[in-house]
């Protein structure tokens, strides 16, 4: 592809029954109770805590729980980066706003990839 040339792509929806897990750098004892943003979702979702590979820290895993409207993996994917920045700092860590960068042509493919990054990407 040349330079200028942008290809639109068809998002898929994110499979409602598929975990999403973050690695919480804390021992499982502290995510019991679960924090605020995952237990106040509001809707049916399961979730898995288990000591992380190679003894770091611990993994949180949530699904919508089966039968449950697929528009809310979102907001779960939301909620567990919420839980994991509570967990690991005590507080709900949020970007910069107004972005400390003007927007040029060169930085437009890395706006785009950081808009959509958390969409249905890594968490």
């Amino acid at each position: 592809m040349g330079a200028g040339i942008v290809v639109a792509r068809r998002r898929r929806a994110a499979a409602p029954d598929r975990w999403h897990s973050v690695t919480v750098n804390c021992p499982p004892e502290r995510l019991d109770p679960l924090p605020a943003p995952l237990d106040e979702l509001g809707f049916p979702v399961e979730v898995r805590i288990q000591p992380a590979p190679g003894d770091r820290g611990t993994e949180v895993a949530a699904r919508v729980a089966p039968g449950a409207d697929p528009q809310r993996v979102r907001r779960l994917r939301a909620a567990l980066r919420a839980a994991r920045s509570l967990a690991e700092v005590g507080e709900v860590l949020r970007p910069d706003a107004p972005a400390t960068t003007k927007p040029t042509l060169t930085g437009a493919p890395l706006a785009y990839a950081t808009r959509h990054g958390r969409e249905d990407g890594r968490l």
